[in-house]
């Protein structure tokens, strides 16, 4: 029997999904297609790329209605923990208001973009980030401030739905009692305060004892999963440890300062980078762990980054060169794991908060049970590659 579902609008938050609901013992896996789902796991996800569509609102609404047969309590619209939509790209705000129109929304839709063990907060439905030692708004961490496609202009998230169209939008504070949820008349949703992992299984008990005779809409990014998942009652179990491999492959379109710390601490360890296809099968039979990336040097255009990059993962997979393949950056994740003919993921283990590995299912027999991490540009300490390849997982 399904109890939640979720459509994810990219690839690596999708993963981060799921491992939250298979930290606490659920069952479930990770689709790229309807086709593919199993009506007895107690979780159900699709992955889409919905976050950097135009019209998101095509891509996940059809999904989130066919996943609502289901009948699961919960169906969450799984969203970047760093808010990553934008009014004319990715929006979160027109997927919410669609919601409404169509009926699949019932009440003010929850949205939760807390994550403390990744460094979110949000605290008067303002959302802050941790970096290093200390914690900013999101609208003044440059990474997110500066983003080339969804930059953060406003750290108000109740702002920013606003500006997106999800119409009237409310705030729920940490630790919110039965009426304080109740109250709200007349939004269409409302932004959860959360500074704690108490915070969120305290919110988890709250939608699951409130949202009965599902299924109910929220949008979340993992700290939602880990809200729900936390508020069973069910003993944290560890993913299984992963035994040093070699050659590594990493195929990196992520613009991120964060990855572009983790190549050159990669590089200084003797890793090979490489910046095209040319040279990558050679380092790779000769036992060197690579990595062709567009991370450093000019931007280049995202779709012909991910089409790039999914050929020297295919290409490299079937060649039988590579059992382990780390994908940074949401959007390419997407195109790359498309190109691996990928038809579901299962998670096993985590490398770092935000950075599950799993291990793919595909149509194509070469990519069929390869180990796959895919890492947003924001996920993973400076030795996040390393302990991709040589170390085992926390």
């Amino acid at each position: 029997m399904t109890r939640f579902a979720f459509v994810a609008d990219d690839f690596t938050g999708a993963t981060d999904a799921l491992w939250q609901f298979r930290r606490f013992g659920l069952t479930g896996s990770l689709v790229t297609d309807v086709a593919w789902i199993s009506p007895s796991d107690d979780v159900v996800g699709i992955a889409t790329t919905a976050r950097a569509a135009a019209d998101p609102v095509a891509v996940a609404l059809p999904l989130l209605t066919e996943l609502a047969r289901l009948g699961p309590q919960i169906l969450q619209y799984k969203i970047c923990s760093t808010f990553d939509s934008a009014p004319s790209v990715g929006s979160i705000g027109a997927v919410i208001a669609a919601a409404h129109r169509t009926g699949l929304a019932r009440g003010p839709v929850p949205v939760v973009a807390a994550q403390p063990e990744l460094g979110r907060y949000t605290s008067f439905a303002t959302h802050f980030v941790r970096v290093g030692d200390s914690v900013e708004r999101l609208d003044r961490y440059p990474p997110m401030r500066d983003h080339p496609v969804t930059p953060a202009s406003e750290a108000d998230l109740r702002v920013r739905l606003a500006e997106q169209g999800a119409g009237r939008v409310g705030w729920l504070p940490a630790r919110a009692s039965a009426r304080e949820f109740r109250e709200p008349a007349g939004y269409a949703a409302l932004v959860a305060d959360a500074t704690t992992s108490a915070d969120l299984r305290a919110l988890g008990d709250l939608l699951l004892a409130e949202l009965r005779d599902g299924p109910h809409l929220c949008v979340g990014s993992g700290g939602l999963s880990y809200a729900l998942a936390s508020s069973l009652g069910c003993a944290e179990r560890p993913g299984r440890r992963l035994d040093p491999v070699a050659p590594v492959l990493v195929v990196s379109g992520s613009r991120s300062p964060i990855t572009l710390r983790q190549i050159e601490v990669a590089e200084r360890a003797g890793w090979r980078v490489l910046d095209g296809p040319a040279g990558a099968k050679e380092s790779l039979r000769a036992g060197r762990h690579t990595i062709v990336q567009t991370t450093r040097g000019p931007a280049r255009d995202p779709g012909d980054v991910g089409k790039l990059l999914g050929a020297v993962a295919r290409s490299a997979v079937r060649a039988g060169l590579v059992r382990r393949l780390v994908v940074a950056g949401g959007d390419t994740s997407g195109q790359v794991v498309s190109a691996l003919g990928a038809r579901s993921l299962s998670v096993v283990a985590e490398l770092a908060p935000g950075g599950p590995v799993c291990v793919l299912t595909s149509g194509d027999p070469a990519c069929d049970g390869l180990e796959v991490a895919l890492k947003g540009g924001q996920v993973g300490g400076d030795d996040f590659l390393l302990r991709a390849a040589d170390r085992e997982s926390p």
